[in-house]
């Protein structure tokens, strides 16, 4: 069987115009996420009726390829969850306890395929300068990120919750949308706000 996921969520500018900050997590006090089992007949995909669970403060709910994880934004951090499923006639029971919380601020997320690895897109903010490696805020290399905007790709493993950058990208340059193919390589879009193009890029 298969699964979808929706709730809340917020838009993301992407770039298009000079972009400063992540996209807000302030979800509602009555959030909540429909999961719809698609219950295959023996001949074909069958949804069923969706399954609503309770998620206050948590939007952006992207469900892993497996369908055995639910990641969500929430005030500048994200929760992962696990799903239980357990059959019941011809549809299911779900549970969603949390299991991990990363306090990192970044865009609506997207989950490897063997359920091991997260990866985002983060917009260059104001206390990002030390890690991007600049000596302060008033760096002239930073102030020309934060004038133009950049965002880059980021790497977790979700295992042991370390972070790593997969890009660095210059004023105007705006790294989104990563996404895991089934070999592990992330794909991604590079919006370049300097030259008016798009490129589509691949990492492994």
């Amino acid at each position: 069987d298969y699964w979808t996921v929706d709730g809340q969520f917020t838009n993301d500018n992407g770039g298009h115009n000079v972009t400063s900050s992540d996209p807000s997590s302030g979800f509602g006090s009555t959030a909540s996420i429909d999961l719809v089992p698609l219950v295959h007949t023996g001949s074909q995909f069958v949804p069923q009726a969706a399954i609503r669970k309770m998620l206050p403060r948590e939007g952006d709910v992207v469900l892993s390829p497996t369908a055995k994880l639910l990641v969500s934004r929430v005030n500048g951090s994200f929760v992962l969850r696990k799903v239980v499923a357990t059959p019941s006639g011809g549809s299911y029971l779900i549970d969603v306890p949390e299991i991990a919380r990363y306090c990192l601020r970044g865009g609506k997320p997207g989950l490897s395929f063997d359920d091991r690895w997260m990866t985002y897109h983060h917009y260059v903010e104001a206390g990002d300068w030390a890690e991007l490696g600049y000596a302060s805020a008033d760096d002239p290399g930073f102030v020309a990120l934060r004038a133009s905007g950049a965002a880059n790709i980021y790497l977790v493993d979700l295992r042991i919750g370390t972070r790593m950058r997969v890009t660095t990208m210059n004023p105007g340059q705006y790294a989104l949308y990563p996404h895991f193919r089934s070999d592990g390589w992330i794909y991604f879009i590079v919006r370049d706000n300097n030259r008016g193009v798009e490129n589509i890029v691949a990492s492994d």
